[in-house]
């Protein structure tokens, strides 16, 4: 990549470049056009200068006039329209608002330029970066990461500089070519004038630029002090009220700030000079012009028009001074980014070049994979590998045991491209794998391990990221063998029936779904489970649901009626109250927090049955706990209408079935009903778009497609119910054809970048599904039992190694049990303390238990 700005933006738009340049070539005539207007409107069309000899003047003569010594009287190339003294005024007016259309259309035109030109270069600068990132080796993930956010931070900060990297110079030097020749072309000591004042503001510049950057730093600096003052003042509390030395301290962090701040004066006084010097300089260059041109008048040399022109001429070479000196600033910071940028992307380059020694090479599907003298080093976990000397004939299953750090994750890594060998050679089918462009080997050899890279976009996606056509036609009979395989089949179906159906985009589901309603509910009353479902019914209390649902018997769309905002919604407060529910509502929270209180005592934060069945979080237990404090004491607290509602929604989360604390009865249920026809009743029209009621006869696009296919509540009081309904949904879909819809919706599902709702042993299974995925020859599974015990880890094993047959299968793992060993692996390499402890060939009767030393595995 270029170092230098300016030759990054010629190399990368050579021919914009010329066209702007060429552009702001042919416009100095015109600009100089535009100086004989003004000086034509002053002397002729307004004091009437050319009328003095005739009733007409020409316009617009194109007359080159020269120093006296060259040529005594002026050449007149073009002698202009004679024109009557009010035509002449009119097309002067005319003549200077086509000039200023022409200058609207160019400055559009340049613009254009300039931001194409910026594209090409930030494009140029994305591809150079991108190109070497994406090849970088392992090792070199510091150094990518640095690169990465230096061309980030050029991006950010390059301020338009690129687009105008030769526009601008060029700019400028024409204005002030231009102010001078017209000064030529006036009076060659208007021009000398002309060159003095600019050289003038030109020698300021620098100076104030200078001034500015050293008063910045200063301020920075003096914040940064105050900020490490103030942090260090806040540590000393506690001494500074046991000791009592707040003057002392006080005196000192004020002393310390004034000396600090001392030198910020000082910079801010340097500025203000450089300031000053630069507005005098800038007020100086037409200022003189303006002086010489009076003393020049004073002699007939030149015309007051003349001395107006060439004044606008330099107070626009003044301007784009001014233009080009921030220019220059900005060049300068982004020259050292480019530097910085040049050097770390070209030693990846060299690392990677270094790392390539022969030229890049496929695979082939199957081969021997061959270590000869292999030493690696893990620097996230300090683990490493030695010595490594064998060779593998693939396809084979192959089992590395032994501790994370002892050497099967290392090795799984080096298979995978994820570690380079610091010593050695690491080949398969006689191809150095280093030589291999990463999406070929991830194409050959598949790696689940490491840290897993979620994407914050549909399960679907992540479970395709990496795979080479996820718009081919049987990608879906791949994805759903890996989910099946990786165990993620629950996680999805799950995630399917918490999903939604939309009726208007998928209305034969949606009907396929109400239709399954019934056959759910005709299929748990033939198995003598209808108790296990308490349905939604408009006249009943649901007694497994919140007291909420029931009050809205629908569910919210949008926020407006979640639980967090019912006891503050104004509509759902006149309810209450309509009904007489907020004062019990009120006391049934305060039962709540109480019970809560006296269960947890001694539970501490943050322990795993807090978190699950508490009504409120570990934060917020000391506001209960003061809560629950006043009202027994009835004290009222600061804020009396806040501690209603939080109470208030306490209570709307209650399920009696569930919690079991006594706190409703029938009495109250009836209660409650009359709020939910009320609810129902009394909605606004404004209101009814927040919330869709449940009907028997159609969907409910709000809710879950589980909740659409029960419609109601599983009863949580009744033994092994959710175990027996969810077995009967997936009966019934599966004979209803509706599992495959329930998997899609599953996998439509979006998940975040942290995996928040995921657990460990997902997370990995997402992994290991993307490699499955894309049916690659070799799978190198290091993560995939790490959080699996018993038998989900041994059902994990036994899929792999059926769904891989005839193919490689390479799968870490701390200890190889005689279960999982069936049928057997044909290789096993035990390891301890980084090297090869036993090296098991089962493919070979002899090779028992052979020595760590060669060993080969024969096809």
């Amino acid at each position: 990549m270029e170092r230098d700005p300016l030759r990054f933006v010629w190399r990368t738009s050579p021919a914009l470049n010329l066209l702007a340049i060429l552009l702001l070539v042919l416009l100095l005539p015109l600009a100089f056009a535009g100086l004989e207007l003004v000086r034509t409107a002053v002397d002729d069309a307004i004091g009437g200068q050319a009328f003095r000899s005739g009733a007409t003047a020409p316009f617009l003569p194109f007359v080159l006039r020269l120093p006296e010594q060259i040529v005594e009287e002026p050449i007149t190339l073009f002698a202009g329209w004679p024109l009557t003294r009010p035509d002449f005024v009119l097309a002067t007016v005319a003549a200077l608002g086509a000039l200023a259309l022409v200058a609207g259309l160019a400055a559009l035109i340049l613009g254009a330029l300039r931001t194409a030109i910026a594209a090409r270069a930030l494009a140029a600068l994305r591809r150079a970066v991108l190109g070497t990132l994406v090849s970088a080796r392992p090792s070199a993930r510091d150094e990518a990461r640095q690169a990465g956010a230096l061309a980030g931070e050029i991006a950010a900060r390059e301020g338009g500089l690129l687009g105008s990297a030769l526009i601008q110079p060029t700019l400028t030097g024409g204005s002030i070519g231009l102010a001078i020749a017209y000064g030529l072309v006036v009076d060659p000591w208007l021009a000398l004038a002309v060159a003095a004042g600019l050289a003038l503001a030109g020698a300021a510049w620098p100076g104030r630029a200078i001034a500015q950057q050293r008063a910045t730093e200063a301020r920075v600096a003096e914040g940064a002090a105050l900020r490490r003052g103030l942090s260090d003042l806040v540590r000393r509390l506690p001494a500074l009220r046991a000791h009592g030395t707040g003057p002392a301290e006080s005196a000192r962090l004020t002393a310390d700030l004034d000396r600090r701040h001392a030198g910020v004066r000082g910079a801010e006084r340097r500025q203000a000079l450089a300031s000053a010097l630069t507005a005098l300089a800038a007020v100086l260059a037409p200022a003189l012009v303006l002086g010489t041109g009076a003393w020049l008048a004073m002699q007939g040399r030149v015309t007051p028009g003349e001395i107006v022109a060439t004044t606008v001429a330099v107070l626009g070479a003044v301007v784009a001074l001014a233009a080009l000196m921030r220019w220059r600033r900005t060049l300068i910071a982004l020259r050292a980014l480019f530097e910085e940028a040049a050097r770390s992307l070209g030693g990846l380059q060299s690392r990677r070049a270094s790392g390539r020694t022969e030229a890049q090479k496929m695979l082939p599907g199957a081969g021997a994979l061959v270590a000869q003298g292999v030493s690696a080093y893990d620097p996230s976990t300090g683990a490493r590998v030695t010595g490594l000397d064998v060779a593998i004939a693939f396809p084979a299953h192959v089992a590395l045991v032994g501790e994370p750090n002892a050497g099967p994750k290392i090795v799984a890594a080096l298979l995978a491209g994820q570690l380079d060998p610091s010593m050695g050679r690491l080949t398969f089918a006689g191809v150095d794998l280093m030589a291999v462009p990463p999406p070929e080997r991830a194409r050959r050899i598949a790696y689940a391990g490491g840290d897993t890279i979620l994407l914050g976009a549909s399960l679907r996606d992540n479970l395709l990221y990496g795979h080479p056509a996820p718009d081919s036609p049987d990608v879906e009979a791949s994805l759903a063998e890996a989910v099946t395989v990786a165990g993620l089949d629950e996680l999805v179906h799950a995630r399917g029936l918490s999903g939604t159906v939309d009726p208007t985009r998928d209305p034969k589901l949606a009907q396929a779904v109400v239709e399954a309603r019934r056959a759910v509910r005709a299929a748990l009353a033939a198995e003598g489970a209808g108790g296990f479902i308490d349905p939604f019914d408009p006249g009943a209390y649901n007694r497994h649901a919140t007291v909420a649902e029931n009050i809205l018997f629908g569910m919210p769309v949008g926020d407006t009626f979640r639980d967090a905002n019912l006891p503050a919604h104004p509509f759902v407060r006149a309810i209450l109250e309509a009904e007489g529910l907020t004062k019990p509502l009120a006391a049934m929270g305060l039962s709540i927090a109480t019970s809560m209180i006296e269960i947890f005592a001694d539970v501490p934060d943050g322990h795993p049955l807090f978190e699950r069945f508490s009504f409120f979080t570990a934060s917020e237990r000391g506001y209960y706990e003061d809560l629950v404090e006043r009202q027994t004491e009835r004290r009222r607290g600061a804020e009396p209408g806040r501690d209603r509602e939080r109470l208030i929604s306490l209570g709307l989360r209650y399920i009696e079935s569930r919690h079991r604390l006594g706190l409703l009865d029938e009495a109250m249920e009836a209660r409650l009903l009359q709020a939910r026809g009320a609810f129902a009743k009394l909605l606004p029209t404004s209101l009814q778009p927040s919330i869709e009621f449940y009907d028997p006869e159609r969907l409910c696009a709000a809710a879950s497609l589980q909740d659409n296919l029960l419609f109601g509540r599983i009863a949580h009081d009744r033994a092994g119910a959710e175990a027996t309904v969810r077995r009967v949904v997936r009966r019934v879909l599966a004979e209803r054809g509706l599992d495959r819809d329930v998997l899609r919706v599953g996998l439509a599902t979006r998940i975040d970048t942290r995996g928040d709702t995921l657990s460990l042993a997902e997370v990995a299974a997402i992994d290991l599904a993307r490699c499955l995925a894309r049916r690659p020859d070799i799978v190198v599974a290091e993560g995939a039992l790490q959080n699996l015990i018993g038998d989900p880890a041994l059902g994990l094993v036994q899929r792999l190694r059926r769904a891989l047959v005839g193919r490689g299968l390479v799968l870490a793992m701390p200890e190889l049990r005689p279960e999982m060993d069936r049928p057997p692996f044909d290789l096993v390499l035990r390891f301890e303390r980084g090297a090869i402890a036993a090296l098991e060939d089962r493919r070979r009767p002899s090779a028992a238990a052979e020595p760590p030393a060669r060993a080969a595995v024969g096809l």
